[in-house]
């Protein structure tokens, strides 16, 4: 996967020119992501083509969970006009393989995930953000025969 043309100067601008640009997993939309290498650090370039998707409701959610005492990925550099958005990077960790290291901390695990999802639960969403209500959920499963299928 070949990062966008503009990317360079998005991220020389951003004081991280010459950085390393590798591919990393998407997911089903017409997002693509990136890891931006420079020297011992690393971030997350988000390259959201205007024409297809729009990072607005991306960046209301994380201000509010910034607000409320969460941690999203912290945007680090905007672009909207080029649907680019460089992110603090979190790394590869993730829960299964976590578990299967050590699968002693199952219980603790679970136990934060769903005390941090009760936290967010008690602060409604912002109003100008779309309701993820049946019919949302309904065009989301429909992404999978889109996006899924085709992919295997």
């Amino acid at each position: 996967m070949i990062p966008p043309v503009s990317a360079p100067d998005f991220l020389a601008k951003h004081g991280w020119g010459g950085a390393e640009i590798r591919p990393l997993a998407g997911d089903a939309s017409f997002r693509r992501y990136f890891r931006v290498h420079r020297g011992g650090e690393t971030a997350v370039l988000m390259d959201a083509p205007p024409a297809h998707e729009d990072l607005g409701p991306f960046l209301a959610i994380a201000g509010h969970l910034l607000d409320r005492g969460f941690s999203p990925p912290r945007p680090l550099a905007i672009d909207r006009a080029q649907g680019l958005l460089l992110l603090e990077d979190f790394g590869d960790d993730r829960v299964a393989p976590l578990l299967l290291r050590a699968p002693e901390r199952e219980r603790e695990v679970y136990d934060v995930a769903i005390d941090i999802l009760a936290r967010i639960a008690a602060h409604p969403a912002p109003d100008d953000l779309a309701p993820y209500d049946d019919a949302a959920m309904a065009r989301e499963v429909a992404l999978f025969t889109d996006w899924y299928v085709p992919a295997v």
